[in-house]
């Protein structure tokens, strides 16, 4: 099966809702790419899923296709409250409609699965996190809304006990006694229990998520096993031919790779940042980065390092080519 993990980090001021998952697909086999986290026609929700791939994966398909082919459910003015339901009524009425059990009771052939599903909602302006299963009494998928407002999470999959475990250690280690708002302790674990041997159904590469308030979302790749290891994206090694124009994260810090920014700067010169010199002289006063930088700060500063790292670079090049043609 697998180990999947959804919950809301707090950053600062901000909040955002998080999916990650395991890529081991298992039935008999073990593969270890298996894509377990899905981007839906609408930017506000994520779907991810444990359990068995001959049902959820028609499932999530006919999910996408009834989102992008239906104008209200594709519609952003529709809460994510509305897709949910619609999801629920459209899974059970699928699931209900499997015929020819040659033999086997309904229970055997549908098999054992379930799904997380979280997205931002405007009418309540927040996030919510819930778990789907076949409820067989009901004869009906039912959906159960995770964790509360200052320890929203959830867990579905593999291991669910050692996973709770780890994630209070994690807390604790953390200092948090009674701030309970995650940062990234619930990556933790599932990298954990991917890295530990003893846990053979949640392995392969971390896949994962973010939805920003006022819902977007956001995939990453991610550098597996480690920082110094591969790029990966949704499970699969990223290669020439298969380059994904996506962020890449440290999955020991759950730092987005190239989004760091300097805490000091030894030379805030006009000769080096042109116009932006003001704004950056702003942002590190006294040459310190200030407290409590803006996103759009934030974006703009890497914009600008970016900018003068590149003007360094052609620089350099053209002095280099200068220097070769007076030889």
């Amino acid at each position: 099966m697998t180990l999947c993990a959804a919950w809301i980090r707090q950053v600062k001021d901000n909040q955002e809702l998080i999916f990650a998952t395991d890529s081991c697909l298992s039935g008999g086999l073990r593969w270890h790419s298996g894509v377990k986290l899905f981007e839906l026609p609408r930017k506000d929700c994520l779907i991810c899923f444990a359990g068995d791939t001959d049902r959820t994966y028609p499932l999530i398909l006919n999910l996408i296709s009834s989102i992008k082919f239906d104008n209200h459910l594709a519609n952003p003015h529709t809460d994510v409250a509305e897709v949910l339901e619609y999801l629920s009524n459209l899974f059970t009425t699928l699931c209900n409609s499997i015929t020819n059990f040659q033999g086997q009771t309904f229970e055997e052939v549908l098999g054992n699965f379930e799904f997380l599903f979280g997205g931002w909602s405007w009418k309540n302006q927040k996030f919510h996190i819930w778990s789907l299963k076949y409820n067989f009494e009901m004869k009906s998928f039912l959906h159960t809304e995770m964790g509360n407002d200052s320890m929203a999470h959830a867990f579905i999959g593999d291991e669910l006990d050692k996973s709770r475990e780890l994630l209070e250690e994690e807390i604790k280690a953390s200092g948090k006694v009674l701030a309970r708002d995650f940062d990234m302790e619930p990556l933790k674990v599932l990298l954990k229990m991917i890295r530990d041997t003893e846990y053979t159904t949640i392995d392969g590469a971390i896949q994962i998520a973010k939805i920003y308030p006022p819902g977007v979302s956001e995939f990453f790749g991610v550098m597996w096993p480690s920082i110094d290891g591969k790029k990966t994206f949704l499970g699969k090694d990223v290669s020439f031919e298969n380059n994904p124009a996506v962020k890449f994260i440290d999955p020991d810090t759950g730092d987005i790779i190239g989004d760091e920014l300097p805490d000091k700067l030894s030379d805030i010169a006009e000769e080096i940042y042109a116009m932006n010199c003001e704004f950056v002289k702003d942002c590190y006063p006294e040459g310190k980065q200030k407290d409590h930088l803006t996103e759009k700060e934030r974006y703009t500063l890497r914009s600008i390092f970016r900018d003068v790292a590149y003007s360094l670079f052609l620089a350099k090049e053209q002095e280099k080519t200068l220097d070769e043609s007076e030889e």
